[in-house]
């Protein structure tokens, strides 16, 4: 009968294709979706949380820990405190061993932004008042932060 052996490779396909692979030497699988999963090495201040609405945070990794492992996203926080006082935390934190990014550097002059790099990589922290509140942008490894909009 034809109908099983049709799906069956239809859902071979899809397996396929369905965002897990691994990479030679039996790295461990990565997704190849767009998650709202955050980076391990990019410190978010305490009582901040992550913005989940529909299009204000996203991040895709793939490659696990291999040679040149994929690594980017946009990810929104929201919660309360000073531009200035976050920038400064941000600016002590990043450098530290256990993240390992450069010191931060001004994205431009006059602007409430660090940019911060390590090897290939670079991530940048925007914050602005919202409201009441405080917005906190990362992006890493994105347009604004590489420097192409």
């Amino acid at each position: 009968m034809r109908t099983p052996r049709i799906l069956s490779a239809v859902l071979a396909a899809l397996v396929g294709s369905a965002g897990c692979g691994t990479l030679g030497g039996g790295a461990v699988p990565t997704s190849r979706e767009l998650s709202l999963a955050q980076f391990d090495d990019v410190p978010v201040p305490r009582g901040f949380a992550l913005d989940s609405r529909e299009g204000r945070s996203f991040s895709y990794s793939e490659g696990g820990s291999g040679p040149a492992p994929i690594r980017m996203g946009r990810l929104e926080y929201a919660g309360q405190g000073a531009a200035g006082d976050t920038l400064a935390w941000y600016a002590a934190e990043m450098p530290r061993p256990i993240h390992g990014w450069s010191p931060g550097e001004p994205a431009a002059e006059g602007s409430a932004a660090l940019r911060f790099r390590r090897g290939s990589e670079v991530c940048l922290v925007t914050v602005r008042q919202e409201g009441s509140g405080l917005r906190i942008v990362v992006e890493r490894n994105t347009g604004h932060a590489v420097g192409r909009e």
